[in-house]
């Protein structure tokens, strides 16, 4: 595993008075360590052309307009160098930390996930699949005031992960689940965080994917509350998906 780093002083930007953005520290993983399906010669989705931007680009300019104080830790496997040098050009006055998976290809999105908590030291963190497009209003939608996770308010094709809910607490992840899951989770003390580093530890969970991980957790009665998206994200997952956006963009 290797770690670059891309730090500024301004933490992200500076820290100001804004009734609209969340003021305090929040650490955010983007998980962007695979090729999608069948899209290997498109390069790593993070550089992926999108309209007159990269997938990232929109990533971040959403990420800047709901947060004022923020660290943003890439995880990247697939193509590493060339997001690397993306990021360096591009977005080089940013605190962006960027975390390699150098064995992408022989695990799974715990592993990937491992590392990236690994190299945060903050008790608030936002984790998102790496994959999605989402604006400033999904983001908005996370109460920061305690763990939780967004479901969409509508099943859509590139979200294949579901869950149970009961009285606004995830139950249970899995495939075929009732409510669609939107693959961002916030959680906003060390307990969760440590507790959670703690499982995907385990060895047998390198191959296992981020909701096998999270049903442990509430397994052990950590409490993970559900808000609703106001806007649908988008999955880049396969090329149908991408040459979708593309034509609406």
């Amino acid at each position: 595993m290797r770690t670059k780093c891309i730090v500024s002083p301004k933490n992200g930007g500076a820290k100001r008075k804004n009734e609209n953005k969340t003021e305090e520290l929040v650490s955010i993983i983007l998980l962007s360590d695979s090729p999608g399906y069948r899209m290997k010669s498109y390069g790593a989705i993070p550089i992926l052309q999108i309209g007159r931007q990269r997938l990232i680009d929109i990533q971040i300019e959403s990420i800047k307009k709901t947060f004022v104080n923020f660290e943003i830790i890439l995880c990247v496997g697939f193509d590493a160098e060339k997001v690397y040098k993306y990021i360096r050009t591009r977005h080089k006055n940013l605190n962006i930390r960027i975390v390699e998976n150098q064995l992408y290809h022989s695990s799974n999105s715990c592993e990937s996930l491992r590392l990236s908590l690994n190299n945060i030291w903050n008790d608030k963190v936002l984790i998102c699949d790496g994959n999605l497009i989402f604006e400033p209003i999904t983001l908005k939608s996370i109460d920061i005031s305690k763990s939780g996770t967004l479901i969409e308010e509508h099943a859509h094709d590139t979200l294949e992960i579901g869950l149970n809910i009961e009285n606004n607490i995830a139950q249970h992840f899995s495939f075929g689940a009732r409510h669609t899951w939107s693959e961002i989770l916030f959680l906003n003390n060390y307990e969760y965080i440590e507790n959670l580093k703690k499982i995907l530890l385990s060895y047998d969970n390198k191959n296992r994917f981020i909701f096998e991980a999270l049903n442990e957790l509430v397994n052990m009665n950590f409490k993970i509350a559900t808000n609703i998206n106001s806007k649908q994200v988008i999955k880049i997952n396969n090329i149908k998906t991408y040459h979708n956006i593309k034509e609406k963009s």
